[in-house]
């Protein structure tokens, strides 16, 4: 059993008033910049350092797998493993800091998403219309425990991805436009439903995620 109280309720009642007042045009999500390398450890694994490379897996695996279990579990595993060998074969010609770079990471995971669920002919749940409504410190979703993810998969699935994409992923606006082919004022718009009934569900007191067991859903 797991309460609103774990994953720090005083900082997620921050800017509400904000947020209601701004609910079609959605609240900024980056109230804290997502965990990040040095931009030098990055240069160090281009240049073959394996201690820096296992450095940069340490910091950015966690908020990738929550992201990957949260909108497709059933391929998560392999999805991560592909995301990593894309990185492993193109860092040399990656070029930025540590928050360009998890962007790019993010990005290369949701294209393998894609190129899995084709290959293994699934049929996905996809929750496209930002009308549809049954989605919090995005902080908290970047250092919350591994079972957020349960809690971002009781969500609508594309919600759910908006709203990882933009926490865990830390990516722009723009950018999570651009790779689920949908405008900005709907990423807006999803992300801040998405965090809002991450709110009420965490406001409920009693988030309870034993022996949880979820449908597998792929929003793409």
């Amino acid at each position: 059993m797991a309460t609103a109280t774990g994953w720090g309720m005083a900082r997620a009642t921050r800017g509400t008033a904000e947020a209601t007042a701004t609910e079609e045009a959605g609240p900024a999500v980056a109230t804290e910049q997502p965990a990040a390398v040095p931009k030098r450890l990055i240069d160090d694994a281009r240049r073959g350092d394996q201690a820096a490379f296992t450095a940069i897996h340490r910091v950015y695996a966690p908020p990738l797998r929550r992201y990957l279990e949260a909108v497709s579990r059933d391929l998560a595993a392999e999805v991560e493993s592909a995301t990593w060998e894309s990185v492993a074969t193109s860092l040399n010609r990656f070029s930025g800091d540590g928050t360009q770079f998890r962007s790019w990471l993010f990005t290369i995971a949701r294209r393998r998403l894609v190129d899995e669920v084709r290959r293994s002919a699934r049929r996905p749940l996809v929750v496209v219309s930002v009308m549809e409504s049954p989605a919090v410190d995005p902080a908290d979703l970047d250092d919350g425990p591994d079972w957020a993810v349960h809690v971002l998969r009781t969500i609508p699935t594309r919600q759910a991805e908006v709203v990882a994409l933009r926490v865990l992923g830390g990516l722009s606006v723009d950018e999570v436009s651009r790779l689920l082919g949908i405008t900005p004022e709907n990423v807006r718009v999803l992300c801040h439903r998405g965090l809002n009934a991450i709110r009420r569900i965490l406001e409920s007191g009693d988030v309870d995620t034993t022996g949880f067991s979820g449908e597998n859903r792929s929003a793409v």
